[in-house]
């Protein structure tokens, strides 16, 4: 995790020091995490035990961490990094002088425009008969049919009872948390995750518990220890083109995470948004977590907003029929519930589905390879490329994102550092890019990128 911590400047202790610290930053190190003690960091580094005390105690001066007498040390949060958490963008104002503003801090594909408008002429027309109830009866509404025959398209058997229409994504997660969550109730998540999640969550009260992702993907035995340890309310996962990285998980963590889950008391909520954005190759839909009959533990969160269209504001709960029923009676479900003419529009749009999510895949995918290509080149980041998604998720071993990110406002190019997307505070030297615009704007922000990070040497 230190990595080749002996090289640079300064002493062996100041040098240790800053590798537990961009360890921090970098989000490896997770909020509250226990540091070893003195005597055995000394032992498996092969230094003195007052070469480490002195390590420590430059940490604890900078307070990233915090010692307590009989507990050990443990990684805090500093007030610098708390800072951070308000909004960049106030930092933008010589923005403007370079072309036209892009801004990349919106991850989010085009609408398919004639479906859209075949959609809305249609909804237009049917929403008189909606108002005066004339395709009520008690039955199942037209859009809770066409959700849940998605899932029983895929072998996931689900009616009526499963479902629980809401205004979107951040609409079911907002009443998973008024039904689940309390002031200081603990919440397992990624890091990286979605920042919205993170800002649900936040709002309640919550007290945030972070598990850092691999390069490569989810280290589950490490997930089991931190729900163990935690014993959260409710834990949020991403394993369909995670948002930020475009990670999936494969077969065999979903197998070890369906077996290890059942010993644990928490809410797992699975959020399904980017689930139709495979970029794979003629691939098979990834297969659901835990489906076993019978589990009211398990929630699955979905979302048309990626796949089809960002301002349809439709999404849904998919659960045991009896957290629907529990969820269903809460004062917020009828707030949170999408108005009858989105309901129509979707239920149109969820016609063309198909080949709407054909061309946005072939489109989508063209666009990660030219951004993958343009990248490639530079030799002060590097990435993953992700199997699918709406965005790239970079590393910059060297950089700080925010530092980077209000420069490249100044060559008009709006972008999210990676701290927006940690539970923690956290990720400094990550950034997320959507590949959601046209080759040629991916083309000029990538150069504006270029730019600003090559304009860093000059800003200190």
């Amino acid at each position: 995790m230190l990595g080749d911590w002996r090289v640079g400047e300064g002493s062996l202790a100041r040098r240790l020091a800053h590798a537990l610290e961009k360890a921090v930053h970098d989000g490896r190190l997770p909020l509250d995490a226990q540091l070893p003690a003195e005597r055995l960091l000394a032992g498996e580094l092969g230094l003195a035990r007052g070469t480490v005390a002195a390590s420590y105690q430059i940490l604890r001066a900078e307070r990233l961490i915090v010692t307590r007498t009989g507990s050990g040390s443990t990684v805090s949060m500093p007030p610098r990094l708390h800072d951070r958490l308000a909004p960049w963008a106030s930092d933008q104002g010589e923005a403007g002088r370079n072309g036209a503003p892009l801004d990349l801090t919106v991850a989010e594909p085009a609408a398919p425009f004639d479906e859209l408008l075949r959609a809305v002429r249609e909804a237009t027309d049917m929403l008189p008969a909606e108002l005066l109830g004339a395709s009520g009866g008690g039955r199942p509404s037209a859009l809770h049919t066409g959700v849940a025959d998605l899932y029983n398209a895929q072998e996931f058997m689900t009616d009526d009872g499963h479902l629980l229409l809401t205004s979107g994504a951040d609409a079911a997660l907002s009443l998973l948390s008024a039904a689940y969550l309390r002031p200081n109730s603990r919440v397992v998540l990624d890091s990286p995750t979605y920042p919205g999640a993170l800002a649900l969550f936040r709002s309640t009260g919550a007290r945030l518990v972070s598990q850092p992702l691999d390069p490569t993907g989810w280290d589950v035995p490490a997930l089991d220890r931190t729900l163990t340890t935690a014993r959260p309310s409710l834990t949020y996962l991403i394993a369909d083109f995670h948002n930020p990285t475009g990670l999936l998980m494969d077969e065999e963590d979903r197998t070890e995470l369906r077996r290890r889950l059942h010993s644990h008391d928490t809410l797992v909520v699975f959020d399904e948004t980017m689930r139709d954005l495979d970029l794979r190759e003629a691939a098979a839909p990834p297969p659901r977590l835990a489906a076993r009959a019978g589990d009211r533990h398990i929630v699955y969160v979905g979302s048309l907003s990626k796949s089809l269209w960002p301002g349809l504001r439709v999404g849904w709960i998919r659960a045991h029929r009896d957290v629907v029923r529990r969820l269903a009676a809460l004062p917020l479900a009828t707030a949170l519930a999408p108005s009858p003419f989105d309901r129509l529009v979707a239920t149109r749009l969820l016609e063309a589905r198909r080949a709407i999510l054909e061309r946005r895949r072939v489109q989508l995918a063209h666009h990660r390879d030219h951004l993958v290509a343009r990248l490639s080149a530079l030799p002060w980041c590097r990435f993953q490329v992700p199997q699918g998604g709406l965005s790239l998720w970079l590393e910059l071993p060297d950089t700080d994102s925010r530092r980077l990110a209000v420069l490249a406002a100044r060559h008009n190019l709006a972008l999210t550092p990676g701290f927006y997307f940690s539970p923690d505070g956290t990720l400094d030297h990550y950034l997320r890019l959507p590949f959601t615009l046209p080759p040629e704007a991916l083309d000029t922000a990538v150069d504006r990128l270029t730019e600003a990070h090559a304009s860093l040497k000059g800003s200190h």
